[in-house]
């Protein structure tokens, strides 16, 4: 059981690590260039019609999209992982039902970030990205130069979903070209 938390430290690490580096590297800079063809980007058409073939990703764009690509991928492990151990007939009772309960916060991790990304579009940001994980709130949004009441509005919305303190709410904007 000990290693399979420190599986689970090391991947929350390598996720947090690669968005700090896609923050830092990409943090309001943006260049002209195209998804390459090993990213899968998911169709979204608002215009019926426009054809989705013809699209081309800003790399700020892009960083919402393979965002969340990577975080599908890890979290998809994790639930394999935790599905794994639970119908594992060598894995104690005791061993199973933190299984269940770390499955059972995964879960309710995943509805928070979904409806915290979706209530921030409602809103009219044209996109966003959550990370939760233990009490701590981030979000970035797709957005250039935030008023200080959308800040505001921003922080109220997370920690309405997630109960975290507004002050432990942290908001990056993403700006595009």
């Amino acid at each position: 059981m000990n290693v399979m938390r420190k599986f689970m430290t090391l991947s929350i690490l390598i996720v947090t690590l690669t968005a700090v580096w896609w923050l830092a590297g990409l943090g309001g800079v943006a260049t002209k260039s195209e998804v390459p063809a090993s990213v899968a980007v998911p169709d979204v058409v608002d215009d019926p019609e426009a054809k989705p073939g013809n699209l081309v990703l800003e790399e700020y764009e892009a960083f919402f999209v393979e965002y969340r690509l990577e975080r599908d991928r890890v979290r998809g492990k994790e639930l394999e992982m935790l599905n794994g151990m639970i119908n594992n007939p060598e894995i104690s009772q005791t061993g199973k039902k933190q299984a269940e309960e770390q499955l059972l916060a995964l879960v309710e991790t995943m509805e928070k970030e979904l409806l915290v990304e979706n209530m921030l579009k409602a809103h009219g940001f044209a996109d966003a990205v959550f990370f939760y994980r233990g009490r701590i709130a981030n979000v970035v949004v797709q957005a250039e130069n935030l008023k200080d009441e959308e800040f505001m509005q921003i922080a109220e919305m997370v920690s309405g979903v997630t109960e975290v303190k507004i002050e432990e709410v942290t908001v990056v904007e993403h700006s595009g070209p």
